[in-house]
């Protein structure tokens, strides 16, 4: 390997670990929480309890009794772990599973990884072929980044498109889609760090003026919470379509755990099944798992899941008028549970984070490698087990704590 790319790696992980590890003595990231209030609406951490701002568990799930009944009685039947590969036998729970999946899918054909992560590791290098070419948003998530480097060594070309660029994307098709069997543009439904959306209202003409793209995107943040039956941001927005597959997570929105990957045909969900490694390779959704997505499936085919959906929404938008009227430094307005403000510095940040705390809330300290350096600040999120006693509560501390860290010049500059 040529040295100096050595050197590069060395430096940005020495970096990397330092700014991580100075986070982590202050106790500000990696903390072990010892308990948590029957709703989750609270968790302990080092004997102080915190109100809780960085779960994604969006509608309650998480700790819904019928959901932990149905953990109950799987763990009855199958105990802890059902320790067998998949391609030779799984539990009857993935059947029951497959089938409310596919009635809130359809008509897309649906499988059930382990995790998101372990689900683009066996979609993406089974669908695509060497020569083809793959752009990624500049801010897909992670776990799909990593895996364009297995895509990459099975000979594909990989390029970054800046965010949410839509112009951008339709100039690199014009160039280059030609050029190549296939193009393939990964991006999320909805971003994990600042709570935006893909355009993915604009995006769906270029399926018709490029006939030979498809679009792949994690909707791991959007699933569950919003739309019909939970469908999520993606097929809220568009129709299902022949060269569009979109994968969502069953453990965050969804209170459970794996995933479900929804693809256009029969014949792509069976070359996955049968050829996607982490399918074969990878341990199986444990049993406890699988029976709390049942019982959330059912919730989600009931009437109950759109009332939790709009006592949500009802939340988000308290927490986007306040975030407006306080003119703080939100990098999204948009009607999602996720919010990023942003401080500037790593330091500011944590400072940020530590009065947070000492007031009772606990959030998501976010800083590079995870954001873009200069790009610091906190995460945090609306649930549903959040009341409006604490939402405003936790308002007036975010308003209160940002004073003496960003001026208000640049709080009106980063809305703007």
């Amino acid at each position: 390997m040529d040295a100096k790319v050595v050197s590069d790696r060395e430096k940005m992980l020495k970096v990397v670990q330092e700014r991580l590890g100075t986070a982590v003595d202050n106790g500000l990231i990696r903390l072990r929480v010892h308990d948590q209030s029957s709703d989750s609406r609270t968790i302990n951490v080092n004997g102080q309890d915190l109100l809780n701002y960085g779960s994604c568990a969006y509608l309650g799930l998480n700790t819904d009794q019928r959901l932990i009944d149905g953990a109950k009685a799987a763990l009855d039947r199958y105990g802890p772990v059902y320790s067998s590969s998949a391609a030779y036998t799984s539990v009857d729970l993935y059947s029951d599973l497959e089938d409310r999946l596919q009635k809130i899918f359809t008509p897309g054909h649906v499988l059930i990884p382990t995790t998101t992560t372990l689900g683009h590791l066996s979609v993406l290098p089974v669908l695509v072929a060497p020569g083809d070419l793959v752009l990624l948003d500049h801010q897909v998530h992670a776990s799909v980044q990593l895996t364009t480097g297995v895509l990459r060594g099975l000979g594909a070309t990989v390029r970054t498109i800046p965010h949410n660029d839509v112009e951008a994307l339709h100039s690199a098709l014009t160039a280059d889609a030609s050029k190549h069997a296939r193009v393939w543009y990964l991006a999320d439904g909805i971003y994990s760090m600042y709570g935006d959306s893909a355009p993915v209202r604009r995006i769906a003409p270029l399926l018709d003026e490029f006939p030979n793209l498809f679009l792949y995107y994690d909707d791991a943040h959007g699933v569950g919470w919003k739309g019909r039956h939970g469908i999520g941001h993606v097929f809220s927005e568009v129709p299902f379509h022949e060269r569009m597959i979109v994968i969502g997570s069953l453990a965050k929105s969804w209170g459970a755990g794996g995933s479900v990957v929804v693809l256009p045909s029969q014949e792509m969900a069976d070359a996955v099944l049968l050829a996607g490694a982490t399918f074969t390779f990878s341990g199986p959704v444990h049993p406890a798992e699988l029976g709390a997505a049942v019982a959330a499936a059912d919730f989600h085919l009931s009437p109950e899941r759109d009332e939790r959906e709009r006592q949500l929404l009802s939340r988000i938008d308290y927490v986007r008028d306040r975030l407006v009227d306080a003119q703080l430094p939100a990098l999204s307005l948009e009607r999602t549970p996720l919010w990023f403000v942003r401080c500037g510095t790593l330091e500011n940040a944590m400072e940020y984070t530590r009065r947070m705390m000492d007031d009772g809330f606990y959030v998501n300290l976010s800083g590079f490698p995870v954001v873009p350096k200069g790009m610091d600040g906190i995460r945090f999120t609306t649930t549903a087990f959040q009341t409006e006693r604490d939402l405003e509560r936790f308002m007036d501390a975010l308003t209160k704590n940002i004073k003496g860290l960003v001026t208000p010049v640049e709080w009106h500059i980063e809305l703007k």
